[in-house]
């Protein structure tokens, strides 16, 4: 039997004690053996050395023994020590495989876990939604709802609807309130009801009294019986009592389930909003701010220069056909006087023209020209007086509205920053004063234009006629000493 293979393949580091108590072994062996031969070789080389070498072998032989006894020695003790390590081993390999075991079990348990712990998530995630989805229904069939019901009602479940704003518990409990509240009212929609509460009077004064409601139409009533009348909304959240439209007699008799004859708004009270909503043209005026006026200025200096500029058009006359040429036929006759005084009738820039050629016939064709061009000038700047305010107005009336429109869409945004978009009447200023600057720059600009447009024609005509006038005389006009030639064309003058 081989030591090393046997001690070799023991377990828990045997095999290591015996490599470590074997060493010294063949250490002593190969110095055994070494000896051994250098003494066979002294034998030969040198007999007298044998005895030497004999003791020497004799030592090592007894030293092996002693060794081999010692391993013999430490087999039988590994021997012994091996049954309880064998047992200890096979003990703790068990103790493995059962923790590996429960482990296992442990993973598998905690997979399922897992996945039921996800199915769980969804289910609350849907729940959630759900809720989140019926609350959304919930708000909105309370705005809904307190938009249908009448104003009585309203005020008698305004701490309820206050509630309903909260996200909390009370916020659900009381649309759910309201819930409840109005599928009661749903029941009882086919009779009147008669429900305590307050109203405004015509004096602005709350007074406490009784609602009577058929549907959303309700009449109040006071307490005192000096005040009745038709329900409506008002500008606060209270009622508002329309006068005039019911007695406290009335009111009673139709409490107590009589017939009677009543007043009543079939708008709810929309069309007096919309009464009380038309604004006066000063109050529509003030509603564009600032840069409002500036642009009624415009639209005053415009209208001023246009009836100015139209009045001093109108008195201008056009001149009749073949004027001209009995102008030149009497010039050119040396009849001088008729001429002039057939000018005196004249309401036109024209008269200066002819008046000009006429003192100044004598001279050459060249001057003469130039004589009339002065004049044509001359009557040029009161023709264009008040055209260019009149184009400013237009030009100038769109952009004022738009910066007022500017203005007021930075004013609109300061208060959203203060009030938030939550009331739209607190924009309502600023978005005013967008708009009313815009549509009163447009008013002006655009009559402004077309103004313009007309009387600048009417100039233009004015000045043609002017220029065709001066040509039709100037080469109609004889010099002196040229013969006599036919008058100019009547069609030049017209």
């Amino acid at each position: 039997m081989n030591p090393v293979k046997f001690f070799h393949g023991g377990r828990h580091g045997g095999g290591d004690r015996v490599r470590s108590a074997t060493q010294p072994c063949r250490v002593l062996l190969v110095v055994a053996i070494s000896c051994l031969a250098q003494a066979v070789h002294a034998q030969e080389d040198a007999p007298e050395e044998s005895a030497a070498y004999a003791e020497a072998v004799a030592s090592i032989e007894a030293d092996l023994e002693a060794e081999l006894a010692n391993l013999a020695a430490l087999r039988d003790r590994i021997a012994a020590e091996k049954p309880p390590l064998a047992k200890k081993t096979n003990a703790i390999a068990a103790e493995y495989r059962e923790k590996a075991r429960r482990a296992e079990l442990a993973r598998q348990e905690r997979d399922a876990l897992i996945h039921d712990l996800g199915e769980i998530s969804d289910r609350v995630r849907l729940w959630r939604d759900e809720s989140a989805y019926i609350d959304s229904l919930l708000g909105e069939f309370r705005k809904e709802h307190e938009g249908r019901i009448s104003l009585a009602k309203a005020e008698a479940m305004r701490h309820s609807f206050a509630l309903s704003e909260r996200e909390d518990e009370q916020g659900l409990t009381a649309r759910l309130n309201i819930l409840e509240a109005a599928l009661g009212h749903l029941a009882n929609a086919g009779s009147l009801e008669a429900v305590e509460g307050e109203a405004l009077g015509p004096d602005g004064v709350s007074r406490q009294g009784r609602f009577v409601e058929a549907g959303p139409v309700g009449w109040f009533v006071a307490t005192e019986g000096d005040l009745a009348g038709l329900a409506i909304e008002g500008a606060t959240w209270q009622p508002e009592i329309v006068p005039d439209t019911a007695t406290a007699e009335q009111v009673n008799q139709l409490a107590a389930g009589n017939a009677v004859s009543l007043w009543f708004d079939p708008t709810l009270g929309t069309a007096l909003a919309l009464g009380e909503a038309d604004d006066s043209l000063i109050d529509h005026i003030r509603q564009g701010g600032l840069w409002i006026y500036p642009i009624l200025l415009l639209a005053l200096i415009a209208t001023l220069a246009a009836v100015g500029k139209w009045i001093q058009l109108l008195r201008i006359r056009d001149i009749k056909p073949g004027f001209v040429r009995e102008i030149l036929a009497a010039v050119n006759g040396g009849r001088i006087e008729a001429a002039t005084k057939s000018l005196e009738g004249v309401r036109h820039p024209v008269r200066a023209l002819l008046e000009r050629g006429i003192e100044t016939r004598h001279r050459s064709r060249e001057e003469v020209e130039e004589a009339l061009y002065e004049k044509y000038l001359e009557a040029q700047p009161p023709l264009q007086r008040g055209l260019s305010l009149i184009a400013i107005a237009s030009a100038t009336a769109p952009l004022l509205g738009l910066l007022g429109t500017v203005t007021g869409m930075i004013h609109t945004f300061k208060l959203i920053n203060i009030f938030g978009t939550g009331d739209a009447k607190s924009l309502a200023s600023g978005i005013s004063e967008a708009l009313v600057t815009t549509e009163f720059g447009l008013v002006v600009a655009i009559p402004a234009l077309i103004l313009h447009a007309l009387l600048s024609r009417k100039v233009q005509g004015i000045r043609s006629t002017m220029e065709m006038t001066s040509l039709a005389f100037v080469n109609g006009l004889e010099e002196p000493g040229e013969t006599p030639r036919k008058p100019a064309s009547p069609t030049v003058a017209d």
